[in-house]
């Protein structure tokens, strides 16, 4: 009885990682690397995404949200950026590279002063980009979060 059981365990096991491999019709996105994690004035990101999609159309857009970790809070500018895809033949796995630039990817629209600097210094925006695909059918990936990011403010 215990045999059958632990084989129908093994079963069940091996059928469930035997699908893991395969590519779904919702796409999947996830950070292969970044060119920096800290973006000094003037500077630009660049995110290097990898997109899955069973049928190769996840052409549509990226979807990049930004969220401002800073204790102090303040008004953002564009908190959430959409841009659409060049056109390319259609591939189930791409590599796409996200490239923001420095006005774009600044958080606060007048950020605090950073106390007892002196002279006086912005505070920096530190950041969590979420990024998400969607295909050319309106599906959209679960999102990836990116490590901390740091804007140096002029």
């Amino acid at each position: 009885m215990k045999f059958n059981l632990f084989l129908f365990i093994a079963i069940v096991v091996v059928a469930a990682n035997c699908g893991k491999d395969k590519f779904q019709t919702k796409p999947t996105v996830s950070i292969k690397s970044y060119n920096t994690k800290i973006v000094s004035a003037n500077g630009t990101l660049r995110v290097i995404l990898e997109v899955t999609d069973k049928e190769g159309d996840a052409q549509d857009s990226v979807i990049i949200i930004k969220n401002r970790l800073n204790r102090r809070v303040v008004a953002t500018i564009r908190d959430t950026i959409r841009y659409k895809f060049p056109t390319f033949p259609k591939t189930s796995k791409i590599q796409a590279e996200a490239t923001l630039d420095y006005q774009t990817i600044l958080s606060a629209i007048n950020p605090p002063t950073i106390p007892g600097s002196n002279p006086l210094q912005k505070e920096p925006d530190t950041l969590k980009l979420k990024f998400a695909v969607r295909d050319n059918a309106g599906h959209t990936s679960d999102t990836v979060t990116s490590q901390q990011i740091i804007v140096i403010r002029q």
